[in-house]
């Protein structure tokens, strides 16, 4: 059992609470359960510290872990402490490498975050772009790292799942995708986000919700979009209103077969309930 803080293990995961350190060994810290299955089945891990005599799904995921062929340590609980990047105390803390998705197949529908300073946020617009069938994810600079550790609990595993790339200018973001269309999510638009041609390649830029998009990214956009809102009701947050927008974005495309969580399924009266043979378990 590993007891001191000074442990080299330990000492790498503390390290990655920096977002420098993280960009330039292409590492990130995972914490939790559900992440650290998440990176197992993603074939990214490295090490793995767990609490000794761990809870089941701690567990679990530990033995996830070993099986993709992590390293896996138990630890102590003030070591675990000092790995984790949350303030919650935490069972298990895993090192693992950055996750790279290829890129994904159909017509191009790019979010871009752009100066959204928050981690939680960043992550949230992460599992967005990623529920509603985004096939890019660009951050921009200013924008908080999407693989910083608040970022991934936001994500909830939505990082192994989308392609997440980094473009300081439209120019960048040519390179990686051509002839798309940008448009600016605003509280303030006069069109609203449904009577929006989304069938071509298509992009979202989202930003800050006190500054905004960018003027370099706002001069590239075709258009803004907004979601309507009943007056005197405040306006959604930023990874809100691009849930609903990219939501809407994806309904014209080519389908691909849905992807119901089991609380979905379960709201779904018989008669609604798409055949089985129809629905993809998530890998």
């Amino acid at each position: 059992m590993i007891i001191s803080v000074r442990n080299s293990q330990v000492a790498l995961a503390r390290r990655l609470h920096r977002a420098s350190v993280r960009q330039r060994d292409g590492l990130v810290l995972l914490e939790g359960p559900h992440l650290v299955t998440e990176a197992a089945q993603a074939g990214i891990l490295q090490t793995v510290l767990v609490a000794d005599y761990p809870k089941p799904d701690i567990k679990l995921a530990a033995d996830a872990a070993a099986d993709a062929g992590a390293r896996v340590l138990t630890a102590a609980p003030h070591v675990l402490a000092a790995a984790a990047d949350s303030a919650s105390r935490q069972a298990i803390v895993a090192i693992g490498r950055r996750p790279q998705v290829a890129a994904l197949d159909g017509t191009p529908l790019i979010l871009v975050i752009d100066g959204v300073q928050d981690p939680g946020n960043v992550g949230t617009l992460v599992r967005s772009g990623a529920a509603a069938g985004a096939t890019l994810i660009v951050r921009t600079p200013g924008s908080a790292d999407p693989f910083g550790p608040k970022a991934m609990r936001a994500g909830v595993g939505a990082h192994f799942r989308i392609p997440i790339r980094d473009a300081a200018t439209p120019n960048e973001l040519s390179a990686l995708a051509e002839g798309v269309h940008l448009y600016e999510a605003s509280a303030d638009a006069e069109r609203a986000y449904h009577r929006t041609d989304w069938t071509g390649p298509s992009g979202l830029v989202v930003g800050a919700e006190t500054r905004g998009v960018s003027s370099a990214w706002r001069a590239a956009c075709r258009d803004t979009v907004g979601v309507p809102m009943e007056r005197g009701v405040e306006s959604l947050n930023a990874a809100a209103a691009a849930a609903v927008i990219l939501f809407e974005a994806a309904r014209p495309r080519p389908a691909r077969p849905p992807r119901f969580t089991h609380a979905a399924r379960a709201a779904l009266r018989p008669a609604e309930r798409p055949p089985r043979r129809g629905v993809q378990r998530p890998g």
